[in-house]
């Protein structure tokens, strides 16, 4: 359960140094970044988190659903309203579909493999979200970036986060093991009624 925690500070890091990118610099994103950005963030966060709530509300499937997708309407559609109305629409509305997507795969797989299946997605999350990183820092003119504060000048920071918050992850994950929920059980499709 610890692990899920650092699961979680990942995607909350994510969307937190992604709002505050494009609050910043909202005047700057325009176009077509402005439609990828809330729609990235919706997915990373309402996938990743779909997979931690599943895994943490796996004995009541509705609940898991309604938290995961709201969640991925928060993620994506606070970014999306910081831009306009129709990033907000594709922000709100990728979230919602990657939460329902995230919490539902979780769902369906055995409780051994909740762990494993987090940390796969964090890395392909975190991946995602430096290579976001990088298209918002070369949108925005160098010598604006100069001006701003630390957090958003580089991607170094982005990088390093990430990779710490994975490797804390992993070392959780390899010291701990996971007790199966007798009320979840291991599905498989030929024994489901």
């Amino acid at each position: 359960m610890s692990n899920w925690i650092i699961a979680a500070i990942f995607y909350a890091f994510i969307i937190g140094w992604s709002c505050g990118f494009i609050y910043r610099f909202r005047s700057s994103v325009t176009g077509t970044i402005a439609m990828i950005t809330p729609m990235v963030s919706g997915m990373i966060v309402g996938f990743g988190g779909g997979t931690i709530v599943g895994a943490g509300f796996s004995s009541n499937l509705f609940l898991s659903l309604l938290i995961s997708v709201l969640t991925g309407i928060l993620a994506g559609g606070i970014i999306g309203s910081l831009i306009h109305i129709g990033a907000f629409l594709n922000g709100a509305l990728s979230g919602m579909m990657a939460g329902l997507m995230g919490a539902m795969l979780i769902v369906m797989l055995p409780s051994s493999e909740w762990n494993r299946v987090i940390f796969i997605f964090m890395v392909v999350g975190g991946f995602l979200q430096f290579v976001h990183t990088l298209m918002l820092q070369g949108q925005i003119e160098e010598s604006v970036l100069k001006r701003a504060a630390w957090i958003f000048r580089t991607p170094s920071l982005m990088f390093l986060a990430i990779a710490a918050l994975i490797i804390l992850y992993s070392a959780g994950s390899s010291s701990d093991t996971l007790i199966p929920n007798p009320k979840h059980p291991n599905h498989s499709m030929i024994n489901m009624k």
